[in-house]
């Protein structure tokens, strides 16, 4: 006798560990860019694009550039953006470049199609928007000043919260690999640069005998493409570490100071110190903290902190006075100890940890003007008063530089896997070492006060936050009530941390342990050991949960508490050794918790044989917290965060965030159309920044670099052979063939790829966007109904509940037995017909279309007039149905039944059905069937 297999309401997701035959009926080992979520499958969710990092470049200021002009060949051609040192796979922003020659003619291109005007006589005079390259022929040999918007293209590394006051909704902080970016929280959050020092005006107050300035010392970042940003807001500041280099070589990590070898020793007063620096970049206004002078009155100036007051000379040998404002220095002579640079760089390719206490600008990228007297500084505290052991290093003077973490406790500041150095060495890393402050202050550098009055024309600017003290000893370990360090003693890396209810969960390679806090200011801090199999491998997949800390290990992904460690992936146990260990595979790893929809993004580079083209994440797990489901996402970010949206959208700029305001299909009661609710945010490798799950609709996240005939460049694409991907905003006659069309990639290599159809050569000034288009695959389980009487299976009519959409299709695929798996073109429906005894479909008389529409029926309605029935028109009748029925007629024999949801080539190319941005929703299915033929 038949029976009726009904799959729904569809409470599993993804399950790989047992085979498809064995699994639950609505398990699924395949889900690939589809999700199960409260009962039913849906497609992977969409995105909109946010923002993408852009950086101001006006060559007349030293800010942006040493280098402020550069010369055209002998046939006027030049590249503005290798030209003036800047990002060589960086991208002008189209109409936004102002070129000026020594000739006093300004070039501009007010139409935007890579002509600039004016057009000489020699030619066309042309820009290349995605490569810099300008050819203005009458200009050459000649000089040329530049100011532009451009999207440095690098990868994104951080999206962080500031939250410098606490009764203000926090904003985001962007970084890619070299600068900072402000992110507005007001629509339409165009990003600017913030990587500039602190400066000491302050409410147009100036130094004595300060000059003022135009610009500010600008800073930048040295991290790879792997090391994402760790941040805390803390009094006052945001600090920050883009980590340490593994395997740890302190290329990257190290103190900005200046050592006493390369100091001379002038003169001093009781607030003043005058020294000549070889090799010295200060200016008048850079802070510094002095230490490790000697002679007979060196506990009068060592430990101070000041500010440049004059300058003489040059950088090869400048003679510096710098102001004590509340010092009494003894009477020298000294000799040298080091200088630390707290505004300024010693060296430009090493990072120490900074902290940010606000925008130096304005706010306005169109017409920068640095006087807010905010900014980064360097942080680099002495850890001791004299010579001491730390970890058991050798005893000498050391300075915290660097550290993997770092984490609020207790009122307290920890840098946990810190990098210390002394004045004359190396930098060490102390993999398995908290390093903390005392209680009250992290700041160890003076806090300057005091404003100029009628009697007193000396005004003292303030270089930590408003508000907060500052004492020299805050990190000071030898000495009882400051500062501390405490070690694991575990001989392994400290990689993760989060709190859990009064207490810390810390993770190293193997081992997770709890860090609490005693009470005791001998030993405020300590370790105990929790599990010692399930360690943390990834510092940035580390997500909070009142239950314990979910982290990914190298044996699984974990949550931990105070008293047990244990993994959550048992449905998916193999997933995590899919990872990609190479090319610092565990550190691209990254993860972000949606609070309204109840699941966590597990973002990680995908193990395959080619390395080189996939070292950035290709992969993302979605786990469903609330049901314990699984599903796998074909996507590339490379880092998270959350943003708080402070203005709505209106009609005029929903278009601007979706495409067009019909794409908007976001519901209207959606938590996350909520002005200040957290959205989650991600980044990819090409600085784009996207909204998560808006709607079903892609975001454009990648730009083109050029075109040769078929052949398209676009760094770091990412892109997998088979995907398809429609382009946008074709600058030049190339984007008459493709502005607006679908294409399918192959033969991709790291930084290019073919697209197909084919498409005729031509021209191309920049500009080129493309949207990535995400096929969704999805296999049931193989249905064993007959089994256990020894017979096949037949398969007749099927019954699908999808959700209405006015045109949509998607692919219904059918597998008879066991079929190779997450393969779809081993299905038994999928054509062509060919009629050939070599052919195994050579009897195919079934399709793949499985409409989410309503269907041609005898009443004539069809797709293409399905609109009625979609409407809610009191005076017809017509109500529209949110869910609907399909039915799907077949004979089909095999040892097992399964069934695949999918979308072809033919869907995937036509933009009239409208299916990537419509909803794909899966709400359960039912299979006739009945006992066949005898197996084997």
């Amino acid at each position: 006798m038949g029976e009726k297999i009904i799959v729904g309401p569809i409470n599993k997701g993804l399950k790989t560990d047992r085979l498809p035959f064995v699994i639950d009926n609505d398990s699924f080992p395949v889900l690939i860019n589809a999700y199960q979520w409260r009962g039913r499958l849906k497609r992977k969710r969409g995105t909109s694009l946010l923002c993408r990092l852009t950086r101001a470049f006006i060559s007349s200021i030293p800010s942006y550039s040493s280098i402020t002009t550069i010369i055209l060949d002998g046939s006027g051609i030049g590249n503005i953006l290798t030209g003036f040192s800047l990002q060589a796979n960086g991208n002008i922003i189209p109409g936004t470049v102002s070129l000026t020659s020594s000739s006093t003619i300004t070039y501009t291109d007010p139409t935007m199609d890579g002509f600039l005007t004016p057009t000489g006589t020699n030619g066309p005079n042309t820009i290349i928007y995605s490569t810099g390259v300008v050819t203005i022929p009458a200009e050459a040999g000649n000089t040329i000043t530049a100011t532009f918007f451009y999207y440095p293209n690098l990868p994104v590394m951080g999206l962080e919260d500031l939250s410098l006051i606490p009764t203000q909704f926090p904003g985001t902080l962007g970084f890619d690999t070299k600068y900072s970016y402000n992110i507005p929280t007001t629509f339409p959050s165009s990003p600017y640069d913030v990587s500039f020092y602190k400066n000491p005006a302050v409410d147009g107050i100036n130094l004595p005998g300060y000059i003022p300035k135009t610009f500010w010392t600008p800073t930048t970042w040295n991290g790879n493409d792997y090391q994402q940003f760790w941040t805390v807001n803390y009094q006052g500041a945001l600090w920050a570490t883009n980590g340490i280099d593994v395997p740890f070589t302190g290329s990257k990590v190290g103190m900005q100071f200046a050592p006493a070898a390369t100091i001379t020793y002038v003169s001093n007063t009781a607030t003043t110190l005058v020294l000549t620096i070889t090799s010295c970049p200060l200016v008048i206004g850079d802070f510094v903290f002095v230490n490790e002078f000697t002679d007979a009155n060196s506990a009068t100036l060592n430990f101070q902190s000041g500010y440049v007051t004059a300058v003489a000379g040059n950088f090869a040998s400048l003679t510096i006075t710098i102001t004590f404002p509340f010092a009494n220095i003894g009477a020298g002579p000294y000799t040298p100890g080091i200088v630390q640079y707290l505004t300024n760089r010693s060296n430009s390719s090493i990072d120490c940890i900074r902290w940010y206490d606000g925008d130096p600008t304005t706010g306005n990228p169109n017409a920068p003007v640095f006087s807010l007297g905010k900014g980064w500084v360097n942080f680099m505290p002495p850890l001791s008063q004299g010579v001491y052991s730390i970890a058991d290093l050798p005893a000498r003077q050391y300075y915290l530089v660097g550290a993997r973490m770092i984490v609020t406790f207790k009122d307290r500041l920890l840098f946990l896997g810190p990098v210390v150095q002394a004045s004359t060495g190396a930098p060490i890393y102390l993999q398995d070492t908290v390093i903390f402050s005392q209680n009250g202050t992290p700041y160890y550098i003076a806090s300057f006060t005091g404003l100029p009055t009628a009697a007193n024309t000396v005004f003292f600017p303030i270089l930590v936050p408003d508000n907060q003290t500052a004492t020299a000893p805050a990190y000071f370990e030898d000495q009882t009530g400051f500062g501390g360090f405490i070690s694991s003693a575990l001989d392994q890396p400290l990689l993760t941390v989060s709190a859990n209810e009064d207490a810390l969960i810390m993770g190293f390679n193997t081992v997770q342990t709890r860090f609490v806090y005693t009470g005791n200011d001998l030993l405020p801090f300590n370790f105990y050991l929790i599990n010692s199999e399930l360690g943390s491998g990834s510092t940035f997949s580390v997500i909070n949960m009142d239950q314990g800390v979910i982290s990914r290990g190298s044996r699984g992904y974990i949550i931990t508490n105070q008293t047990s460690a244990q993994r959550i992936d048992l449905e998916i146990p193999d997933q995590v050794f899919e990872i990609n260990l190479l090319n610092n595979g565990t550190e691209r790893v990254c993860a972000q918790r949606d609070y309204i929809n109840e699941w966590i993004y597990f973002t990680y580079p995908y193990d395959t044989n080619d390395t080189i083209k996939y070292r950035f994440p290709t992969q993302t797990l979605q786990y469903n917290y609330r049901d314990n489901t699984w599903a796998i996402f074909y996507e590339t970010y490379t880092t998270y965060g959350s943003f708080r949206i402070a203005s709505g959208l209106t009609w005029l700029t929903s278009g601007k965030k979706y495409g067009t305001w019909q794409k908007w299909n976001e519901p209207w009661n959606s938590g996350s159309s909520n002005l200040e609710q957290p959205d989650i945010i991600a980044g990819n490798q090409q600085g784009f920044i996207m909204l998560r799950d808006q709607g079903t609709n892609e975001a454009t996240s990648l730009t083109i670099q050029s075109f040769s005939g078929n052949l398209v460049t676009c760094p770091d694409h990412c892109l997998n052979d088979g995907d398809y991907i429609l382009i946008n905003g074709v600058i030049g006659t190339v984007g008459a063939d493709v502005n607006g069309k679908i294409f399918q990639i192959y033969n991709p290599t790291t930084n290019t790829f073919f697209i197909n159809p084919i498409i005729s050569s031509g021209t191309y000034f920049g500009g080129g966007l493309i949207q990535r288009m995400y096929i969704p695959f999805i296999q049931s389980k193989q249905f064993p109904v007959a089994w256990g009487i020894g017979r096949k299976i037949r398969l007749g009519p099927q019954q699908y509940l999808l959700n209405s959409t006015p045109a949509g299709q998607i692919q219904l695929l059918i597998f008879l037995s066991e079929n190779v798996l997450g393969d779809p073109f081993v299905a038994y429906n999928l054509g062509p017909i060919v009629p050939s005894s070599m052919v195994l479909n050579n009897s195919l008389i079934y399709g793949t279309i499985l409409y989410t529409c309503v269907e041609s029926t005898n009443l004539g309605l069809t797709p293409a007039n399905i609109n009625l029935q979609m409407q809610s028109v009191p005076s017809t009748g017509v109500t529209p149905q949110q869910q609907i029925w399909h039915r799907i007629n077949t004979s089909l024999i095999g040892d097992t039944i399964q069934v695949g949801f999918t979308m072809s080539d033919d869907q995937m190319r036509d933009p009239t059905l409208s299916n990537q941005f419509e909803e794909i929703e899966i709400h359960g299915f039912i299979l006739d069937v009945t006992p066949s033929q005898v197996l084997a």
